[in-house]
């Protein structure tokens, strides 16, 4: 049987070489040619290995532990004269190396030579992503967020992640220092496909990565985004992403395995929830409806059941000790804790 073979788009002349080869003889199969990384990923059943060029700005040590992971063969071809090109891809661990001076012979024995079965498909140890999102009216993502880290940090290994990218608070909210910061982070996995230790702020049970507070810098692309989420749930069993208030349609949010929406217990707050779930795409929702008036709580977890068609999974009664614990750089408050606990992300 022919290799099923995807190779990253490339103006070097090895991919339309290999290509035409390809057409010419049969003695392998070009399944896809990729323009961007998710096609592959949306193709993985498909494929036996992947020819991907180093000077392809896409082509990262995370993006190929992805494809290794998913027991895809990596073959990686680098400009003859770029060394970093070349040691990027021998530090990524490809299973084979080659410059594009090789023959067009030379790769398809290489294609050949590597086994897609012995990359390992065991997907144990890769971590959950769980997001936290609110409509706009600062509804309190953060501290949930933070709490939700917490209780989960007892149990497992746990990474924090703010995504807030409108007001990116964390860092106040736990009392750290502005760097490293998720561009830091961003940087250590492109070079090293891996978040380095030195990236990290570590805070009672759990491991944080604030937002960038760089005023004038632009905002990190999406794909160094996903370069750190893909990195993080390597070596995390949860990673709980603040995406402050993003919209229903964030990369983000559309690759987590779990979404929690918080819901600020007041009319605006429901209505506001509402139009985010009417343009909500996937599974529905966990629902948090916070800062809930004790005395009212019934009135408000009905109205947020009718309005946004979904049964809240966690009421956060108003109290001024978890206002008194956001405010003072705190662990969250116990009580807030222990309502998150139940929660189906952390049970």
């Amino acid at each position: 049987m022919s290799v099923r073979v995807a190779t990253v788009l490339s103006a070097r002349d090895w991919e339309p070489g290999l290509v035409s080869y390809a057409r010419e003889t049969a003695e392998l199969r070009i399944v896809l040619r990729a323009f961007q990384p998710h096609e592959i990923e949306e193709h993985a059943e498909d494929i036996d290995v992947v020819v991907a060029g180093g000077e392809v700005s896409w082509v990262t040590p995370v993006q190929i532990a992805a494809w290794q992971r998913a027991g895809l063969g990596v073959l990686g071809i680098h400009p003859q004269e770029d060394g970093p090109a070349a040691m990027m891809l021998s530090t990524a661990g490809v299973d084979e190396l080659l410059p594009d001076t090789a023959d067009v012979r030379t790769i398809v024995t290489a294609i050949r030579f590597i086994s897609p079965s012995s990359v390992s498909m065991d997907r144990s140890g890769t971590g959950s992503v769980i997001s936290v999102i609110g409509s706009r009216g600062a509804p309190g993502t953060t501290e949930i967020a933070v709490a939700l880290a917490w209780e989960s940090g007892g149990r497992s290994s746990t990474l924090l992640v703010d995504l807030d990218m409108t007001a990116p608070s964390i860092a106040i909210r736990l009392g750290l220092p502005p760097r490293p910061d998720i561009t830091d982070a961003a940087d250590h996995v492109r070079m090293a496909g891996a978040i380095a230790d030195q990236a990290l702020h570590r805070v009672g049970p759990i491991s944080v990565i604030t937002g960038s507070h760089r005023i004038g810098e632009a905002p990190l692309r999406p794909a160094m985004i996903d370069d750190v989420i893909d990195a993080a749930v390597v070596a995390f069993d949860r990673v709980i992403v603040d995406l402050g208030t993003a919209e229903a349609d964030d990369q983000v949010l559309k690759r987590s395995d779990v979404a929690v929406l918080v819901v600020d217990a007041s009319a605006v707050g429901v209505v506001r929830a509402a139009q985010l779930v009417a343009a909500w795409s996937g599974p529905p929702p966990t629902v948090v409806l916070n800062r809930v008036a004790p005395h009212d709580q019934g009135n408000v977890v009905s109205a947020a059941r009718e309005w946004t068609g979904i049964e809240p999974s966690a009421v956060i009664q108003d109290r001024a000790a978890v206002r008194a614990a956001s405010l003072a750089a705190k662990r969250p408050d116990g009580r807030l804790r222990r309502s998150l606990a139940t929660l189906e992300p952390l049970s």
